[in-house]
This record gives C-alpha cells, sequence and structure tokens, in this order.
C-alpha cells in the first residue's frame, strides 16, 4: 500500500509540475506580446483624432475660424505668417501684410537695402501704436518696409515680412552716430504737395523743408539685374516739393535770394550736385536766417 500510494503522489506531483511549467510559459508569451505591441499602442493612443486639440488640430483650425479652406502651399504660409506673429506684435494687422519677402537681389552686386551692414535698431510709427527695437531694413527698390524675426528661424534663414504700408505713418532708423526720421505720404496728401506716395526721410523742417526719397533703379549688365541707388532731393519753400539735382533748379526755387544763396555756396565750397545731406541742411538753414525767407 505504501509502495502504489508514493508512486501514485510521484505521478501526480509530475503533472502538477507540467501545469504550472504550462502556465509559467503562458504567462511569459503574453508579457513579450504586449511589450512588442506596446509602443504601437502608445502611438495610437497619442495620435490626436478629430475630436481633440492638439498641436495639428490647431493649426488646421485656424482656417475655420478664418471662414476659409486653405487650398495651396502659398496660402498656408500667409495663414502661418499671420498666426506667428499675431501675438508678437500684439495689434499685427496695423503692420503685417502676410506676404513673405523674397531676397531677389541675391545675385547682384549692390543690395537695394537700407542699412544692410550697419547696426541699427528701429521703431515703427502706426495709427495707434509706436512699436520699438524692431529689427527693419527698407528695400529702395520696392519702396517696402522688411521686417526680419531673428528670434526663430526657417530653414537655417530668419523670415523676413512685408510690413502693410497702408497703416504705417512712419518709422525711425537709430544707428551710433545718427537717427533718421521716415514718413510716409499717402493720397490725397502727398498729390497737394506735388509728391508721389511713398516713404520719404524727413532730414530737415523749418521755414524750408528737406526730404530724400531713397530709391533704386534696376538694369541689366552681363544677363544679370543689377540695383542702383539713387537718391532724390526734394526741397520745399513752400507747399509744393521741388526735386533739386543742379544749382539751376536750386536757385529758382530760392527766387529773390538766389543771389545770396549762390554767395554762400561760392564761400563754402558746395557743389550741388555732389552736396551730402549735411550740406544740403546747411544751404537751407542759411536761407531761412535770411531776412524775408518765407
Amino acid at each position: 500500500m505504501v509502495k502504489k500510494f508514493c508512486k501514485k503522489e510521484r505521478l501526480v506531483s509530475a503533472s502538477g509540475h507540467n501545469n504550472l511549467l504550462f502556465r509559467n510559459m503562458k504567462t511569459c508569451f503574453v508579457i513579450y506580446i504586449v511589450k512588442r505591441l506596446f509602443p504601437f499602442l502608445l502611438l495610437l493612443v497619442s495620435l490626436p483624432s478629430a475630436g481633440q486639440k492638439g498641436n495639428i488640430y490647431k493649426y488646421n483650425s485656424t482656417a475655420v475660424s478664418r471662414e476659409k479652406r486653405v487650398s495651396s502651399l502659398s496660402d498656408r504660409q500667409k495663414e502661418f505668417i499671420m498666426n506667428s506673429y499675431y501675438k508678437k506684435l500684439y495689434t499685427p494687422m496695423d503692420m503685417i501684410n502676410g506676404k513673405e519677402y523674397e531676397s531677389y537681389y541675391i545675385h547682384s552686386k549692390y543690395k537695394p537695402l537700407f542699412f544692410p551692414n550697419i547696426y541699427h535698431t528701429a521703431s515703427v510709427i502706426t495709427k495707434t501704436i509706436r512699436y520699438n527695437n524692431i529689427n527693419l531694413l527698407f528695400d529702395t527698390f520696392l519702396g517696402e518696409i522688411i521686417y526680419t524675426d531673428t528670434s526663430r528661424a526657417f530653414n537655417f534663414k530668419y523670415p523676413q515680412i512685408a510690413l502693410n504700408s497702408n497703416y504705417i505713418d512712419g518709422f525711425i532708423f537709430f544707428s551710433e552716430n545718427d537717427s533718421l526720421v521716415f514718413r510716409n505720404f499717402r493720397l490725397p496728401e502727398c498729390t497737394g504737395k506735388n509728391l508721389k506716395e511713398g516713404y520719404y526721410e524727413v532730414a530737415y523742417e523749418a521755414k524750408s523743408r528737406y526730404l530724400i526719397k531713397h530709391a533704386s533703379k534696376d538694369y541689366e549688365r552681363d544677363g544679370l539685374t543689377e540695383y542702383k541707388y539713387t537718391p532724390l532731393n526734394l526741397i520745399s519753400i513752400g507747399d509744393d516739393y521741388y526735386r533739386i539735382d543742379s544749382r539751376k533748379s536750386l536757385f529758382l526755387l530760392f527766387g529773390k535770394k538766389a543771389t545770396d544763396v549762390k554767395e554762400y555756396l561760392h564761400k563754402s565750397g558746395i557743389k550741388v550736385k555732389k552736396a551730402d545731406k549735411k550740406q544740403m541742411i546747411s544751404i537751407l538753414k542759411f536761407y531761412d536766417s535770411l531776412p524775408g525767407a518765407e
């Protein structure tokens, strides 16, 4: 009886051991499968659905909030620009055109930009507010103000945006030695002053007034488009501004005081065609000092 009992006990123990081993193998296999599938399950959970408020949905919802569908890459870029700078500029519709500025002059020797290689800061004046410490350039060929955002980069370069001139009254460039004040002349005001629409530097304002139109012209050389800086000096002693590019045009403007101005030019050695801004201002200051000057 003892032998039979023991033999039966060993048989039961072996069967239990096999069952336990099978259960352990089954558990290990389940754990292995779960480990292999876990990354895929995690990916599926992290993807935002149509009802979630993830970044992708936020970006796409821009089109919905503006009640229009974005149908091209160009439109999406404009939408992205508007949203990127909306918070940065606080009242962006005063400034942003939604148009990305392209550096069309990259193959040209002369770049039609104002202050491209000189450290400076700038302020922009709109109808409602003044923005200070802004990175600006002025395109003298297109007559556009270019805002450069150095806080971010796309495709290894800083984005540049053409600002909306319809809402900008003027801007100021500040450098180490000088500050340049620009004013935006619009219709109908510019017509009454014999000016074209655009930005002019206000170089001098007293009895007489002096504006500089910083401009560039394009021309072809060796199959490439080049640009030449061609500023215009415009002076007013009344309501209208007149272009000054020779002694004759200057003397015609000053009328009865032309003789006095002629003597001043002779003593100072100023050549009107080659006169710089400081020399032109000195001529106007002399004119304003004359008795009977308007």
